[in-house]
C-alpha cells in the first residue's frame, strides 16, 4: 500500500534554518573564542548526503512556489474543475464495461495470490513460520504462574533483610525471562527482503488475476481501463504532480503537527543499530515496491476498478432518471396533428435503429429503447456525468491507510486530485505518475535524511 509521504516541506524548512548566529563571546577569553569557532566551522561543513538534501530542498520550495502561481494563473482566467473551462478538459471515451463487483475480485485474488506464494516461500525456507508457533514457543518457557505471589507478604515475621542465596536462586527465572523476550523479538520480525518480495509479488499476480479475468469479458480491458499510454498523458502527469502534490504537502505538514507520522515502510529502513547505515538492499527492494509496483496496483485497484465501476453505475442511474423524467414531460401526439406526428415518428424510428443490437438489419424489429441498452453501446463518444464516484473511491483510499496516524485527512485530499484526473482523461497513466513522483521522493529524502544521521 502506499505509505502517503512525510513531511518533506518540514524537512526543507528546518534545513534551511540549520545556520544558527552564535552568541557574542567577551574577548577577554581567547581560549572560548577559538574553540567555538572551530565549532561552528564544523558545523557549517556539509557533506554529500546535506548537499543532494539541500538540493532537493530547494527544488521543493521552488515547487511550491511554482504551483501557487499556477493555481493563481488558472483561477484568474476562470478555470474551474469541471465545465467548458475545465482544469483538464475532459475526454471522450468508451463507457466503462466493469462493475464495482471486480473490486471484490481483486481483493479476493489478493487474498489467494498473497497465501500461495507465504506458503511457497515458507516451504522454502525464506521467510519465517507464522507468530503462532513463537507463541507456542513461549507457553513451553513459561512455567511459573501468572499471578505471581510475594514470600515477603505471605511471611511478615521474614525481615527486609535480603537472603544471600536469593540471586541464586533467581538467576534461572531470569535466564528464562530472556529466553522468553528471545522468542517474542524472534516471533515479530521486521520487513525483510523475502518479506517485501512476497508482498510485491503478491501484488503483481492479483493485478494479473483480474486482468485476465476482464479480457475474458472483453479483449481491449487494458486500454480500456486506461493502461495504455496516450499522447500527451506523462507530460499532464508531471504537470499534475507539480499542482496536486505541494498543496497536499502542506495539509500534511499541519497534521504533522498534531500527531507525528508513522508507517511500516519508513520504520523498515532504519538501521539496527545507532551507528550502522542504512540497510541499501532493503531500501532498493523497497523502492521497488513502493515507487513502482504500489502506484501502478492501487490506481488500477482504486481508480480504474472502483472508481470506473461507480462512475458506470452513476451515470446509468442518471440516465435512468433523465430519460423518465424526458418521457413524462414530453407532450402527447394524436394523429390530427399530421405534420408534427409524423416529425415525432421519424425521430422515433431513428432512435430505435441507434440502439439496435449488433448486427441486425434496419426494417428488422428493434430493441427497445432504454437507458439499460444505451448503456451497452460500444460507442467512444461517452463522457462522464456523475462526480460522487470520485469522492467515494478517496474516501475508500484513505480507509486503506488508517492506521498511519493522521495521514488519511491528506491522503483523501491526495486521492481527490488522481480521482479527477482519471475522471476527466479516462486513463490511468498520470495518476501513477503523480503517484510515482510522491512516493519515489519521499524515499530518496528519506534514504538522505538517514544517511546523514
Amino acid at each position: 500500500m502506499s505509505f502517503g509521504f512525510p513531511t518533506a516541506s518540514h524537512w526543507a524548512c528546518s534545513f534551511l534554518a540549520q545556520a544558527d548566529v552564535t552568541a557574542p563571546v567577551d574577548s577577554t577569553n581567547a581560549t572560548t573564542a577559538s574553540e567555538i569557532a572551530s565549532e561552528s566551522t564544523e558545523v557549517v561543513e556539509l557533506g554529500l548526503p546535506e548537499i543532494a538534501l539541500l538540493i532537493l530542498s530547494l527544488l521543493i520550495l521552488l515547487a511550491f512556489a511554482t504551483s501557487l502561481s499556477q493555481w493563481i494563473r488558472l483561477l484568474y482566467r476562470g478555470k474551474r474543475p469541471f465545465g467548458a473551462k475545465a482544469f483538464v478538459p475532459v475526454r471522450s471515451r468508451h463507457l466503462p464495461f466493469w462493475s464495482v463487483l471486480y473490486f471484490v475480485v481483486f481483493i479476493g485474488a489478493l487474498i489467494f495470490s498473497s497465501s500461495l506464494l507465504q506458503g511457497a516461500f515458507q516451504a522454502a525456507g525464506w521467510i519465517e513460520k507464522p507468530v503462532a508457533q513463537a507463541a507456542e514457543n513461549l507457553s513451553d518457557l513459561q512455567t511459573e504462574p501468572l499471578v505471581a505471589t510475594d514470600p515477603v507478604a505471605e511471611n511478615p515475621d521474614q525481615t527486609d533483610t535480603p537472603d544471600e542465596d536469593a540471586p541464586d536462586e533467581d538467576a534461572p527465572h531470569n535466564a528464562e525471562q530472556d529466553n522468553a523476550e528471545e522468542v517474542v523479538a524472534a516471533g515479530s520480525p521486521g520487513l525483510s527482503v523475502p518479506q517485501l518480495t512476497l508482498s510485491t509479488l503478491g501484488m503483481l499476480t492479483a493485478t494479473v488475476i483480474t486482468l485476465m479475468i476482464l479480457c475474458l469479458n472483453h479483449r481491449s480491458a487494458i486500454s480500456r481501463i486506461g493502461l495504455i499510454p496516450k499522447r500527451g498523458d506523462i507530460g499532464l502527469g508531471l504537470r499534475s504532480a507539480l499542482m496536486i502534490l505541494p498543496p497536499t504537502m502542506l495539509i500534511m505538514t499541519a497534521v504533522s503537527l498534531m500527531q507525528e507520522y508513522s508507517h511500516p515502510v519508513l520504520d523498515a529502513l532504519q538501521p539496527d543499530e545507532s551507528e550502522a547505515g542504512p540497510n541499501y538492499a532493503v531500501f532498493a527492494l523497497l523502492f521497488v515496491t513502493t515507487a513502482l509496483v504500489t502506484p501502478v496496483v492501487e490506481e488500477f485497484w482504486i481508480r480504474g476498478l472502483l472508481q470506473g465501476g461507480l462512475q458506470r453505475l452513476a451515470d446509468w442511474r442518471l440516465s435512468m432518471v433523465r430519460q423518465s423524467f424526458e418521457q413524462s414531460a414530453a407532450p402527447i401526439e394524436t394523429p390530427d396533428d399530421a405534420p408534427a406526428f409524423q416529425l415525432q415518428r421519424e425521430a422515433t424510428n431513428i432512435n430505435e435503429t441507434a440502439y439496435m443490437a449488433p448486427g441486425t438489419a434496419a426494417g428488422t424489429e428493434p430493441l427497445v429503447a432504454t437507458a439499460s441498452t444505451a448503456m451497452h453501446t460500444d460507442s467512444s463518444d461517452w463522457t462522464p456525468t456523475a462526480i460522487w464516484p470520485v469522492f467515494v473511491a478517496s474516501l475508500v483510499f484513505a480507509l486503506l491507510h488508517w492506521g498511519q496516524g493522521l495521514a488519511p485527512i491528506p491522503l483523501f485530499f491526495l486521492s481527490l486530485g488522481l480521482g479527477y484526473l482519471y475522471r476527466q482523461t479516462g486513463s490511468l497513466i498520470p495518476p501513477i505518475i503523480v503517484h510515482f513522483v510522491l512516493n519515489g521522493l519521499t524515499m530518496v529524502m528519506t534514504l538522505i535524511e538517514m544517511s546523514r544521521a
